[in-house]
């Protein structure tokens, strides 16, 4: 009993003892870095950020790239990462809801916030995130970042360029698709003809959904567009419907091998859209000529049925004369 009792005395003390030593080792590591920590909400921010300052800070992005927003948990080592950062840049998004308990948590009052808002799945809002985040970071950091700054719009204009070729060369401007909703600015920059969005799918109601397929199937699409943070299988059950091909595009860069920027992630969503059209046609010739073969079969089905019926008449009528006779 007397073992028990210094047991349950003694742990209390040894839960604080070891707490204390990790809230002294913490502050000391953070204070003896010679890096700024730099917090971004998304890839899309901390993409662009390691593109302006790589090793020359800490970059900590909160919303791992495969995942939306609205789906992230709060950790300790994001409230520790925010405690002591110099920066922190965000979207100001519905996905962000959860901004404001971590920087409550965090307690930081030197945090310079940066807010980045609207649309970047453009060239021209991607150049506009560009001019933003470079613009910041220059001052915040006192550092020239211009020479950065000019070869990362030179290469969204230069990608943007040979998407809009590509999309030329292949007639988009005529042919209708379906996407999730955060995909249309692209889609349409791109040159397709959106005909519907859908909302995220587990928001979607039966009548929603029959709405959709009902407005493919008359509008004749040729692509069902879902956006890979949200679903890379909502869409697949509506192509197979309609007789459209299912692609899938990514929101935000890193979330697949060659997709580390924003530029690399317009040529990989430009890439999806223009093979999923080149299948789409090339399955369509395969469709019509079934249709045809259909056609034909039918008319032959047709032939053979009134021959047939032709035949029985004249049997019936040849039995009948000899009756007679």
């Amino acid at each position: 009993m007397k073992l028990e009792r210094n047991i349950a005395f003694l742990t209390p003390l040894i839960v604080l003892t070891l707490l204390a030593a990790t809230l002294h080792v913490l502050p000391v590591s953070a204070e003896n870095s010679e890096k700024p920590i730099i917090v971004c909400t998304t890839n899309v921010l901390g993409s662009l950020v390691e593109e302006f300052v790589g090793e020359e800070a800490d970059i900590v992005v909160l919303v791992r790239p495969g995942l939306c927003p609205a789906d992230y948990d709060m950790k300790p080592s994001d409230i520790y990462a925010v405690t002591h950062a110099k920066l922190l840049f965000y979207h100001a998004i519905p996905g962000e809801f959860w901004l404001d308990s971590l920087l409550e948590a965090a307690g930081n009052e030197n945090l310079a916030l940066v807010k980045v808002p609207g649309v970047y799945n453009t060239p021209e809002g991607a150049k506009r995130y560009v001019n933003l985040a470079g613009g910041n970071l220059s001052r915040a950091l006192s550092t020239d970042l211009d020479a950065k700054m000019a070869a990362m719009l030179t290469e969204v204009d230069s990608t943007a360029d040979e998407i809009l070729n590509e999309a030329q060369t292949l007639g988009v401007g005529n042919v209708k698709v379906v996407c999730m909703k955060w995909q249309k600015a692209f889609v349409e920059w791109v040159g397709f003809e959106v005909v519907a969005t859908y909302d995220p799918p587990e928001t979607l109601s039966a009548a929603d959904v029959t709405s959709l397929v009902e407005i493919a199937q008359t509008e004749k699409s040729a692509l069902i567009i879902d956006n890979l943070q949200i679903s890379t299988e909502f869409g697949g059950g509506i192509a197979s419907e309609v007789g459209a091909v299912h692609v899938v595009l990514t929101n935000f860069p890193g979330a697949l091998p060659e997709t580390g920027n924003l530029a690399q992630m317009f040529r990989y969503n430009a890439e999806q859209l223009f093979e999923g059209l080149k299948t789409w046609r090339s399955t369509g010739m395969l469709r019509e000529e079934t249709e045809a073969l259909k056609n034909q079969l039918a008319i032959f089905q047709a032939g053979t049925s009134v021959l047939a019926i032709a035949a029985i008449v004249e049997a019936i009528w040849l039995y009948i004369g000899r009756k007679r006779r």
